[in-house]
This record gives structure tokens, C-alpha cells and sequence, in this order.
């Protein structure tokens, strides 16, 4: 089922590439998405716009329109709340610090997992994760390397035994607050988007207030249309944004062909609002 409630440009704004989690290169994902008939998308790797100039230049060549984005990881009382960043100026000054900074954060994360690991007899070399990949180790890659070492039969069976949330090995990342991840949209002139809004299993008691607060920071956007949402889901946060004068985006998450859903298969079109703010 495609989530589109309107055929004028399809888009997908949520993609990930190699240059954080996903399996192919900005080159690759905006010929993918060439071919499969969309005409504007947004690599929204974590925590990083690396592959950004890399994608907006493919997506000239093939004429694909190409958002310079990012998802940042957040924290809101022990939620994990993702913030989706688009139209950055990635050449801005004091953006590669900041980014350095947030990417630490995680890096502090990592070390002491390793150490949990170390202790529950299963030793793992971030050296030799971080020979084999080109971004900011993170835990599935964590979990790939349990499962190359046969600690693991699975990534599956990596986090729900071992470093899954509440498992034995797990270390919660110090993250950024939402409002810290507005700011960095502000700071650096994007359009700060509530991501996949369904993931906060929060009801809309809570919700609507948390949303509110997120306005009064310089929130521009809910992910209304994001590919695991049902007609009625989508159809509340539609509603939502249009409440707190929000625009709608939507994104297939695609990372590889087992995360999210394969590029093309799910879009969406978006309305006059959202085609103003971020300049489709």
C-alpha cells in the first residue's frame, strides 16, 4: 500500500546510505531512486551529512532533486526521540564540530559497551568494526561483528540477549535533548521534523503536549506518512500538523532491504506547505 494522497511528485524523505547504517552509497540510492520513479528524496543518515554533497551531486546528473538532510537521536524522559533535518547548510561554520561532538557522545557509548562485553566473556575489537565500515560505529554493527565472531547466531540474537535496551550489556548513549536537536536545525539553517511520530508510543494526552513544547522550540514538521503508519495513523498526525501549523513529510526509512521498505515501493507526494518550506 502506498502512502500517498497525492500522485503530483513522489518523494521520499527518509533514506539512509553507507555513510552511517544503510548498505549503499548516496550514488547508488539516488539512482535507485531514479529508476523508481521519484523525483525528490533526502539522505537522512544518522548524526552525519557526509554523504550529502555527494547525493546532491548524483541527483543533478540524474535529475533526482536532492534535500541536504540528517536524523538526529534524541532523549526525552528515557524516549528515544528522532529528529529528521533537512535543507542544512552542511558548509556552514561550526557545523562539523558540533557534529564531532554529538558523534562522541556515542563513541563514549561504545567504549563502555565493549567493556560490558568484555566482561560477559565475549570481547569485541572496535578497531577492527571500525577497519570494516566508513561511519561512526553504532550497535548493529556492534552486533555484526558478535555474529562474525559466533557469539551470536544473529543481530537479532545480539540485542535481544546482549545489548538490546534493558539487556545485560546495554549502555545508554548520553544523547542531545529534542530541543538541543531543534536548535541544531536552527543554528545551522535546516527544518527541524518529528520523526516516524508512531515509534514515541506516546497517547495523544501525552503526545500533543510533548509536540506543542517541541513547537515552542522551532519544531517545522511531523513525519505524518512514514511507511509503517495505517490510514488511521496517518490520518491523526496529518491532522496533528495541520493543529500546530506543522508541515507533513513522509519517508520509506529504507536502509537495505531488511530495514524499512525497498526505495520506491512507498512515497509520498507533498502538499503546498511542505513544498514551500523546504523549497521543492
Amino acid at each position: 500500500m502506498r502512502f500517498c494522497y497525492n500522485l503530483y511528485m513522489k518523494c521520499d524523505l527518509h533514506l539512509h546510505s553507507n555513510c552511517s547504517d544503510g548498505q549503499f552509497s548516496p550514488e547508488k540510492i539516488v539512482r535507485m531512486a531514479r529508476e523508481s520513479g521519484l523525483k525528490c528524496i533526502a539522505i537522512t543518515d544518522h548524526d552525519t551529512v557526509r554523504g550529502v554533497r555527494r547525493a546532491i551531486a548524483e541527483g543533478k546528473r540524474q535529475n533526482v532533486k536532492v534535500l541536504s538532510g540528517i536524523e538526529l537521536s534524541s532523549v526525552w524522559e528515557g524516549a528515544e526521540v528522532h529528529i529528521l533535518v533537512y535543507n542544512l547548510d552542511v558548509g556552514a561554520q561550526g557545523i562539523e564540530q558540533r557534529l564531532q561532538e554529538i558523534n562522541d557522545m556515542r563513541n563514549t557509548r561504545n567504549q563502555a559497551l565493549i567493556a560490558k562485553l568484555a566482561e560477559h566473556g565475549m570481547p569485541v575489537s572496535l578497531e577492527s568494526i571500525s577497519a570494516n565500515i566508513d561511519h561512526t560505529v553504532g550497535r548493529p554493527d556492534i552486533a555484526n561483528e558478535m555474529v562474525r565472531l559466533g557469539y551470536c547466531s544473529s543481530t537479532a540474537e545480539a540485542f535481544e540477549k546482549y545489548i538490546g535496551k534493558g539487556k545485560s550489556c546495554y549502555v545508554q548513549t548520553k544523547r542531545l535533548s529534542p530541543q538541543e536537536a531543534i536548535l541544531f536545525a536552527l543554528r545551522f539553517g535546516g527544518v527541524a521534523v518529528l520523526a516516524h511520530p508512531k515509534n514515541l508510543h506516546m497517547q495523544p494526552s501525552v503526545f500533543e503536549p510533548f509536540v506543542q513544547n517541541l513547537v515552542n522550540n522551532g519544531l517545522c514538521g511531523i513525519e505524518s506518512e512514514y511507511f509503517t503508519h495505517n490510514k488511521n495513523e496517518r490520518k491523526y498526525y496529518n491532522r496533528i500538523a495541520k493543529e500546530y501549523g506543522l508541515i507533513s513529510t513522509g519517508g520509506s526509512d529504507f536502509h537495505d532491504y531488511t530495514h524499512g521498505v525497498p526505495i520506491g515501493q512507498q512515497y509520498f507526494s507533498p502538499n503546498t506547505q511542505t513544498r514551500k518550506v523546504l523549497k521543492i
